[in-house]
C-alpha cells in the first residue's frame, strides 16, 4: 500500500535532493524562459522561447488544457512553482500533477504577499486566481477565490531583495508524495468577532487605511 505524504519542505532542500538523484526524470511545469528548475529534463510553458537550454526538451502547452500531454507516471518528480494560482482548475490541474508524477514540489505565494505584489490583477488572463494555503493538521491545501484587499506596495526587484530575510512569509513550500489531498474552500473569514464573506462582498481597499508609500521623484 502506498503511503501519501504532503508537508512543508523549501526549495533548497529539494533541489539538494533533486541533485541527489540526478537518474530521476524531472518535468518543470510553467517553467518559463530559463527553467525554474535547473535539474528538470522537460520544460512545459505557453510560450515558445526559442532559447531554451541546450539539452532541455520544451513542450509548448497552456497548462489549463488538461489532461497534460504525458503518460501515467512518466516522471518521477515535477516542479511546479508559481503555477497552481495561475490556472483556472487548480483541483483538476493537481490531479494531473498526481497522474504524471510520483512526487514533485509545489510553491506558491502567501495569499497576503500576493495582494502585495500583484494587485488587483484578477481581470488579467494570466493573473493569479487563487489564493492557496496549506491545513498542516489537515495535511491539505486549501484554494479559496483571489480577492484585492489591500494596495500594491511591493514590486518584484524589491520583493526579491527581501527573499533572504522574509521568505518563508512570502511563499508556501509543499513536498508531496503519491497523492495530494486539496479541496475548494469557502470565502468565510473572521477575527474578533468580525465575520467577512467575501463571495457576497469584498470589502474597499480602504478598510485598512490608505498605502503610506510615497513615489519619489
Amino acid at each position: 500500500m502506498e503511503i501519501s505524504v504532503i508537508r512543508r519542505s523549501n526549495r533548497f532542500d529539494i533541489l539538494q535532493a533533486l541533485q541527489e538523484n540526478p537518474e530521476w526524470n524531472v518535468v518543470d511545469l510553467g517553467s518559463g524562459e530559463n527553467g525554474s528548475c535547473e535539474h528538470a529534463s522537460t520544460f512545459v510553458d505557453l510560450n515558445d522561447w526559442a532559447q531554451k537550454p541546450e539539452g532541455k526538451e520544451l513542450i509548448i502547452h497552456d497548462l489549463n488544457n488538461l489532461p497534460l500531454p504525458f503518460e501515467d507516471k512518466q516522471f518521477d518528480f515535477c516542479w511546479a512553482s508559481h503555477i497552481l494560482e495561475h490556472v483556472k482548475d487548480p483541483i483538476s490541474f493537481i490531479k494531473e500533477i498526481i497522474r504524471i508524477s510520483d512526487r514533485g514540489y509545489i510553491e506558491v505565494p502567501t495569499p497576503l504577499i500576493d495582494n502585495l505584489v500583484s494587485g488587483d490583477d484578477i481581470h488579467d488572463p494570466n493573473g493569479h486566481k487563487w489564493w492557496v494555503y496549506y491545513d498542516d493538521s489537515n495535511e491539505k491545501i486549501i484554494v479559496r477565490p483571489r480577492r484585492n484587499l489591500v494596495h500594491k506596495t511591493v514590486d518584484i526587484p524589491e520583493l526579491n531583495s527581501l527573499y533572504p530575510f522574509f521568505r518563508s512569509s512570502f511563499v508556501v513550500e509543499l513536498y508531496w508524495e503519491n497523492d495530494i489531498n486539496i479541496e475548494m474552500g469557502d470565502e468565510i473569514y473572521s477575527y474578533e468577532g468580525k465575520v467577512y464573506d467575501l463571495s457576497k462582498e469584498v470589502p474597499p481597499i480602504n478598510i485598512l487605511g490608505a498605502s503610506r508609500l510615497r513615489v519619489q521623484s
